[in-house]
């Protein structure tokens, strides 16, 4: 895998037709859980809701990787 450029995870346009398997509020939920760079407390691992949002934005990411690789800046990089 290869890193996402920020500004493409914040593009509405790459998040189109995800509302199928996000709310809104999910979607802001894992973009926030994956754009920020701490690490998880142990008090988050602990906690059964950040555990499912976590799930939730591993499932975003991979998707948003899928979209990004076949995007010209995504073949660059992968190339």
């Amino acid at each position: 895998m290869c890193e996402i450029d920020e500004e493409f995870i914040r593009d509405p346009f790459n998040l189109h037709s995800l509302n199928e398997k996000f709310t809104k509020e999910k979607l802001k939920g894992c973009i926030k859980l994956i754009l920020t760079p701490q690490q998880p407390s142990e008090e988050d691992l602990n906690d059964e809701a950040f555990l499912e949002l976590n799930q939730d934005a591993s499932d975003l990411y991979s998707v948003l990787h899928a979209r990004y690789i076949l995007s010209p800046r995504g073949l660059a990089k992968v190339y």
